[in-house]
């Protein structure tokens, strides 16, 4: 396996998944620097207090000259002007660190870019919480976790096996695929789940009798996700509209057939629509769970 070689990483943007990456490669074999760049100085304060990273300087161009990877962490339209500047600065430089993202958008990411540098690997790791924050980083974030790359054309195939080992170092797994295809299948898996829950959780906001103070796990598994950073999931829904609209129009399908079975009273029909739910659901529990024990069947709220 490729070993990552790396002296010093660079973090543009310091927040629970940049930081939660700073940590895990801390807590790694890895013994490089860990420095950062980020447009508030309270964040970067607090990452180096909180020992995350090893210092920080708000001059990007210092950050940049002083790294050998570059791992920008910024919600997708800050990411993909980011990338524009830094690319812009290193496209004719004798100085080229390996650069990759950590945005949950590759298409919008990936077009935004000026130049063909082949240093960069664009890249998302499929892990995450509804807090935010480098306060509430976390080493073991992506265990057992995917990371997914997308390697553009003119990437080099050795950037790739860096960030491939960088990766390693936190228990994530790698995947590759194209960035299209990554788009498509993160806004069915990942985006449109938490516009559910955005939807669900102002569907009880407008009813006046409450009934979130009722609710139970379900309610709170449900609606959990509803507590993500509102200005990133906007930034979200607008980079990657066409797919997003895709998945809910299939999602809005599947609740118009649920509403006719249950209209119907049909109860063979809604049996097993739920069979074949909980089947699917419990063929993926080990990558849903990577590290949590199978819970043993519980019936709630009856």
């Amino acid at each position: 396996m490729t070993q990552f070689q790396a002296r010093t990483v660079a973090f543009i943007g310091l927040g629970l998944i940049s930081g939660s990456l700073a940590r895990a490669l801390r807590g790694s074999n890895w013994r490089g620097k860990l420095i950062a760049w980020g447009p508030r100085e309270a964040s970067l304060k607090r990452g180096r207090a909180l020992g995350v990273v090893d210092d920080y300087s708000l001059a990007l161009d210092e950050v940049i000259e002083q790294a050998d990877v570059i791992v920008v962490g910024a919600p997708p339209a800050a990411t993909a002007s980011i990338l524009r500047e830094i690319i812009g600065k290193l496209a004719l430089a004798t100085h080229q660190p390996i650069i990759t993202d950590l945005a949950s958008i590759k298409g919008y990411v990936v077009d935004s870019v000026s130049h063909d540098y082949p240093h960069f690997v664009p890249g998302h790791p499929i892990a995450g919480s509804e807090h935010s924050g480098v306060e509430h980083s976390d080493p073991g974030l992506f265990t057992g976790r995917e990371v997914i790359l997308t390697p553009l054309p003119h990437t080099a195939a050795a950037a790739v096996a860096q960030i491939e080992a960088m990766w390693a170092l936190t228990g994530a797994y790698i995947r590759a695929m194209e960035v299209q295809q990554h788009d498509a299948l993160l806004a069915a898996s990942s985006h449109m789940p938490h516009v559910v829950a955005y939807a669900l959780t102002r569907a009880l906001e407008r009813d006046a009798s409450d009934p979130m103070i009722h609710g139970g796990g379900a309610l709170r598994d449900m609606t959990r996700i509803a507590g993500s950073d509102p200005r990133m999931w906007t930034d979200i829904a607008v980079t990657n509209r066409q797919a997003l609209l895709a998945a809910i129009d299939q999602f809005e399908a599947e609740m118009t057939m649920l509403r006719e079975l249950v209209d119907l009273k049909d109860e063979q029909a809604l049996e097993d629509y739920f069979s074949i739910c909980r089947a699917h659901r419990r063929d993926h529990d080990g990558i849903l769970n990577p590290i949590a024990e199978t819970a043993p069947e519980e019936n709630h709220e009856v």
